[in-house]
């Protein structure tokens, strides 16, 4: 204890244990600091901030400007683009750039663009050569004809729009066929009709014999083998008269008896008063020639559809001609 009445001086020639024992440590650090050299300066050092690669966005939305929105590379994955290395991290201004695979994306678009106009240029060249192909199947097949004339009337008019079915009197040779189907029979060189041959009654178009330029449209009336006359106002074949409810008017003139030779057919036209055919062409021709008939050979097809006008739309008045008992 202290023998001082009034207790610790405190005057400030007398400082409180705790105020000495601050100022012995501030003069101790005076001291130290008055033996240490002078302090250096401290240097800034400039540190360039690492790149942080923005996240990846799968959304483009593309035409505002942005370039974060027009962005031609947002379908590169996210693997790739955060596919940093230690070496590029913070270290380079291009590190970012490096990241991702410009000239690889660059030359897949390229590939792309390459494999969809090489895809685009098959499909167009296959639609062409498709209609190409089906042209001519259905050329071959079909073929359109314009009727020119009064003398199919009533049945045809002129100006009337015909399909002519080409298929229906096709001919193979049989020992063709023969070569590549052994099991078929040949059959010494002969055609015969694919479906069947021109009958009584059918509707034909022809390519005229005594100009073959020029195309025809006739009724068969006589087929190979068949006797034709005309008298008395009447078509008779083999002795027996037709019975003909499709004609404009009755023949005025006389023809024959004539047999109408193989391969060949006799033709009228159903307005029998005003028809160039088989029965006049025999006048134009020598004599030392037959003219009246049409070779088998010259007959383009059946008349089987009539499409224009539309008014006459529906098949041609195609008939099954059978000679009545005299």
């Amino acid at each position: 204890m202290s023998n001082d009445p009034a207790g610790p001086d405190d005057t400030p020639g007398h400082p409180l244990p705790a105020d000495r024992a601050a100022d012995e440590r501030a003069s101790g650090d005076s001291a130290s600091a008055a033996s240490m050299p002078p302090a250096v300066p401290p240097v800034e050092v400039a540190v360039e901030s690492p790149v942080a690669a923005p996240p990846y966005v799968s959304l483009h939305l593309g035409g505002y400007g942005d370039p974060l929105l027009d962005d031609e590379f947002t379908d590169v994955p996210a693997s790739l683009e955060l596919a940093y290395t230690d070496a590029d991290l913070g270290l380079s201004p291009n590190a970012y750039d490096r990241a991702f695979p410009y000239d690889a994306v660059r030359r897949r678009a390229r590939r792309s663009a390459g494999q969809r106009f090489r895809q685009v240029g098959r499909e167009l060249a296959e639609t062409v050569i498709l209609a190409v192909l089906i042209f001519f199947a259905v050329k071959a097949v079909i073929q359109n004809f314009r009727v020119e004339g009064a003398s199919m009337e009533p049945s045809l008019q002129s100006e009337q729009y015909l399909l002519v079915n080409k298929a229906l009197y096709f001919r193979v040779n049989m020992d063709r066929v023969h070569e590549f189907l052994p099991f078929i029979p040949g059959d010494d060189g002969q055609e015969r009709h694919l479906f069947r041959p021109p009958r009584r009654g059918d509707v034909v178009v022809f390519s005229f014999p005594l100009d073959p330029s020029r195309d025809f449209i006739k009724r068969v009336i006589g087929v190979p083998g068949d006797t034709v006359e005309v008298k008395d106002e009447r078509v008779f074949i083999n002795g027996s008269p037709l019975n003909e409810d499709y004609i404009l008017a009755t023949p005025n003139y006389t023809y024959g008896p004539k047999t109408v030779p193989p391969g060949e057919y006799f033709v009228l036209g159903d307005n029998r008063r005003n028809s160039y055919d088989s029965h006049a062409w025999g006048n134009t021709c020598p004599a030392q020639q037959q003219c009246d008939f049409v070779p088998e050979e010259n007959i383009i097809g059946q008349a089987w559809v009539s499409y224009w006008p539309f008014s006459t739309l529906g098949f041609v008045n195609n008939k099954t001609i059978k000679p009545r008992a005299p």
